[in-house]
């Protein structure tokens, strides 16, 4: 009989806890679902009011994986949902993880959890981060997405924007940067063009455009998760991979000071001791205080650079790296 949780008077029937989900380290679901209590705290913070796209995979990551934005079947009553537009002004329920007994009914599905840089108060579209994901493709590493990282750094500091580090969890790493809600479509374009001025500083380490040809050895710098339909690992989630690594977040020193991948790669063990040091390195994007507005001038009637393709009409996307 499969045991029966109450966590904060929600009764939530926890199945196979002892099911190995990473076989790389022999991490069961039990532990990841201990994980995720533990990271409570900061993950819903980032979570909240932020309508979810869960990438699934019950039987580890080698199983069956598949990416949905819906409520799963079986959704308890008392598991907050918002009605969301998506493409030519259809409308769909997705779910919303504003509390304790939430996350653990969502971790029970074993999932990754992708937020979008909105939340539904201040209405779809209207995004108060902005995303970089900074994906390496072989033979570059988390190492030369330093680099970029840096560099992008430094660009937004100059337009009075400061970015905050993460690793993606798996091969990359994301920066995030609190901005004064603005529509989605504008933070794309700006987004779009300081990629572009990175593609242009490092023309031998960065592109900014998917072609995978294009990708061995160098940084793609993905501005496309901006997008409205588009969804990033949130902090602290679990990843779908053999070890379950986390998207980390992480000081600007540890990441200047990375000289091997393994630097900026860390477990749900990690977790809670880097927690005990730092705290939550991602607090400030949740101090309205710390928002800055995008540079005057800067929006939709600068988007198109003749390019395309990057951004994607989908409302699930690719799933970030």
């Amino acid at each position: 009989m499969s045991p029966i949780a109450e966590v904060e008077g929600r009764r939530i029937t926890l199945r196979n806890l002892d099911k190995v989900i990473h076989p790389a380290t022999g991490t069961t679901k039990g532990e990841l679902l201990h994980y995720l209590a533990s990271a409570a705290d900061p993950l819903l913070g980032h979570l909240h009011g932020r309508p979810l796209a869960f990438l699934r995979y019950p039987d580890g990551p080698d199983g069956q994986k598949f990416f949905t934005k819906n409520p799963p079947p079986g959704t308890p009553s008392w598991v907050t949902t918002a009605e969301v537009t998506r493409h030519k002004g259809e409308t769909a329920e997705q779910v919303l993880i504003q509390d304790l007994p939430s996350l653990m009914w969502a971790a029970n599905l074993v999932v990754e959890l992708h937020a979008p840089m909105w939340r539904i108060d201040q209405g779809v579209g209207i995004a108060d981060r902005l995303v970089f994901d900074l994906d390496p493709g072989p033979p570059a590493t988390i190492v030369d997405c330093r680099v970029v990282a840096v560099w992008l750094r430094e660009r937004l500091a100059g337009d009075g924007l400061t970015a905050y580090a993460k690793t993606s969890g798996s091969k990359g790493l994301h920066l995030l940067v609190p901005v004064e809600p603005t529509p989605s479509r504008q933070i794309t374009a700006y987004a779009r063009r300081l990629a572009l001025e990175a593609a242009n500083a490092m023309p031998d380490l960065v592109i900014r455009k998917m072609t995978r040809a294009l990708r061995p050895g160098k940084v793609y710098v993905d501005f496309s998760q901006n997008a409205a339909a588009k969804t990033t690992a949130a902090p602290y989630t679990p990843r779908a991979l053999p070890e379950p690594a986390v998207s980390t977040p992480v000081t600007w020193e540890e990441v200047e000071e990375c000289r091997a991948p393994a630097a900026l790669s860390f477990l749900i063990d990690d977790i809670p001791a880097r927690l005990e040091r730092h705290g939550d390195l991602l607090a400030p994007l949740l101090d309205p205080a710390r928002a800055r507005p995008l540079p005057t001038g800067e929006g939709g009637a600068g988007e198109g650079d003749g390019e395309g393709g990057d951004e994607g009409a989908g409302d699930e996307g690719a799933v970030d790296r």
